[in-house]
């Protein structure tokens, strides 16, 4: 005699495991749970719901590098925040750096900037692919003779040397130098590509040195007004790598 099989659910029915109804005629691996499908949905989307979503950055963007808005206190000075940036342009042509003055109290009056007893820093963020840093100094020191009386310029003269002694070497496009002035001791402290070359004595010779970006005979209106904050010089840094 030929047995008939009987399927596993009739089976169940037949000796009372489950009733009718709690039959599925599919199989629970085809079966997509509601919750599932939304909990999928979400994470599909938030890709989408980034891109809406608007950026902020602690960093200005300019001449296709990041610089920090805020430099953090330590042993060696308060805070500091950006009080603006400009790119440096000689000859009309080339862009020879970024300046950018960092200070304890940000303002938009030159005069008092100059006269704050604060931490202060100039920093000089190299865009040529290749130039002495004796000429960078050199033509500092030819700025400052514009912003001096020859009394304070003869005051500092020996001083000016030294510093222009400290920046002969050879910088590339993406060193830093910065001169920070430090209140307590009343001293410049000159820094290239985070070594230390020395210090120089007397607020008289940072407060020169900012007179260079910021003073009656700056380097350019532009340039001062971007030092001061008065324009903006963000820049996209995707544009600028398109």
């Amino acid at each position: 005699m030929t047995r008939t099989l009987i399927p596993r659910q009739l089976t169940l029915l037949f000796t009372r495991q489950i009733t009718p109804h709690q039959i599925n005629p599919h199989p629970p691996q085809t079966r997509l749970n509601l919750r599932s499908l939304k909990r999928i949905t979400t994470i599909a989307l938030l890709p989408l719901a980034a891109l809406t979503l608007p950026c902020h950055s602690n960093a200005r963007a300019l001449a296709g590098y990041e610089f920090p808005e805020i430099i953090p206190a330590t042993a060696e000075h308060n805070e500091m925040r950006l009080n603006g940036a400009a790119i440096r342009t000689m000859y009309y042509l080339v862009d020879a750096y970024a300046g950018l003055l960092y200070i304890e109290n940000p303002g938009h009056d030159p005069q008092a900037l100059i006269a704050q007893n604060t931490s202060k820093r100039l920093v000089y963020h190299i865009l040529v692919n290749r130039v002495s840093g004796r000429r960078i100094a050199t033509a500092m020191y030819e700025s400052l003779q514009l912003n001096l009386t020859e009394e304070e310029a003869n005051a500092m003269d020996a001083r000016l040397q030294r510093l222009v002694e400290m920046f002969d070497i050879r910088i590339v496009r993406g060193d830093v130098g910065y001169v920070e002035y430090v209140p307590e001791r009343q001293v410049s402290r000159i820094v290239i590509n985070s070594d230390i070359k020395g210090e120089i004595e007397g607020k008289d010779l940072f407060d020169a040195l900012m007179r260079i970006w910021i003073g009656e005979h700056p380097v350019s209106a532009q340039f001062k007004r971007g030092v001061l904050g008065l324009e903006d010089t963000r820049t996209d840094l995707a544009s600028e790598e398109n």
